[in-house]
């Protein structure tokens, strides 16, 4: 009998960034905040009485905030491609600003053609830090999804697509990813569209490799509930005039093995319109292997985006699934490293804002479970 991925039991690019007021996340302060609990009340009220920081320095953080595990984090973009010889020390900073523990460096979706990374590239990347973990796949295995059409399948190019799948596996990779179904082209420099049916048979021999294996899938899909007119409101570039369905062949994808755990990339990020609240609720309840991890940034549908536009609180409704699937969604920024830091400081912001009972589930505790972080 075949077994079931229950997600609780187991183990491109866009627009310019917005920027934002960055909350520094100081090792020191925090030192500073427990040295002083240790002192004695006559030493505490001595250093209470000591001028406040001046507005050009920043405030001591009252607590230490919950730690996050950012499950989709990008290499530095050069104009050559993706750097895998960045430097560690300064995307380390970078992540103790805002908090990050861990971040699973990802390859971004590929098309044919691209200049391709090795393996070892990115699992010698991962191994610079503890901190870092790395996915695989949207450097080799998706140029080659891209490339097939569906019904043109050879046995030849299963062998050879599930050939580099297992060596993905064998290096310790995190995941399979990033991989695309339906990726948009921002229209600027060499940024591609792409679409891949989710049920196409290449996926499908992904899905049992990765249910062996334990290993998540990373799916990157615009969501097309019927088939319609590309939205008026994106950019053109290369994108297609119309985009076929594709909700009911992701269900075709979830449903071929059930012991495979495929997390739907960029939750509250949406550029059709259509991944709503009542879509994602119906394919969770449905889909017990099905995970998605959230990003945030004022590029998506402001309607689907889990803050309000206004730049208030969480969506009451984001709560409530939040609360109705707490073992199903984690942190993915979809950041470049380098970049303007929006991406994190929004993960930020909304681990912050969750309520007790979340906080650490979304932040850290699933990705860990579901990406066998534990184990590393």
């Amino acid at each position: 009998m075949r077994s079931i991925c229950i997600v609780c039991s187991y183990p491109e690019e866009n627009s310019t960034r917005g920027s934002g007021l960055k909350k520094k996340l100081s090792r020191r302060a925090v030192l500073s905040g427990l040295a002083l609990s240790a002192l004695s009340p006559l030493a505490r009220a001595a250093r209470a009485s000591q001028p406040a920081p001046r507005p050009s320095e920043p405030a001591p953080h009252p607590s230490q905030p919950t730690p996050i595990i950012d499950t989709h984090v990008h290499f530095p973009r050069t104009s050559g491609g993706e750097a895998y010889d960045f430097a560690a020390a300064t995307a380390l900073r970078e992540m103790d600003h805002f908090g990050i523990e861990t971040a699973i460096l990802s390859p971004p979706p590929l098309p044919p053609g691209a200049r391709r990374a090795r393996l070892s590239d990115l699992s010698a990347a991962a191994r610079r830090d503890p901190r870092f973990a790395f996915a695989a796949g949207g450097e080799s295995l998706n140029p080659i999804l891209q490339d097939t059409p569906a019904d043109r399948v050879s046995a030849d190019r299963i062998r050879d697509f599930t050939a580099i799948a297992e060596e993905i596996a064998a290096a310790g990779a995190a995941s399979f990813g990033e991989l695309a179904a339906e990726h948009f082209s921002s229209g600027r420099g060499r940024h591609p569209y792409e679409s891949s049916p989710p049920d196409h048979p290449l996926l499908l021999a992904l899905a049992d490799i990765a249910a062996r294996h334990g290993m998540p899938i990373d799916l990157h899909m615009e969501a097309v509930p019927e088939d319609m007119l590309f939205p008026p409101n994106r950019q053109r570039g290369p994108n297609p005039e119309r985009l076929s369905a594709n909700i009911a062949r992701l269900e075709r994808l979830l449903n071929h093995n059930p012991a495979a755990c495929i997390v739907w990339l960029h939750a509250g990020w949406d550029l059709t319109g259509e991944r709503t609240l009542l879509l994602m609720r119906g394919l969770l309840e449905r889909h017990r292997n099905l995970a998605m991890s959230i990003k945030s940034d004022h590029s998506g549908a402001k309607l689907t985006a889990p803050f309000f536009p206004d730049g208030g609180d969480i969506r009451p409704g984001w709560i409530a699934m939040l609360g109705a699937f707490p073992d199903r969604f984690m942190i993915g920024s979809d950041q470049f490293l380098g970049e303007d830091t929006e991406r994190l400081e929004q993960s930020r912001r909304l681990v912050d804002a969750l309520p007790p009972d979340l906080k650490s589930l979304v932040a850290s505790k699933n990705a860990k479970r579901l990406y066998r972080l534990a184990e590393t």
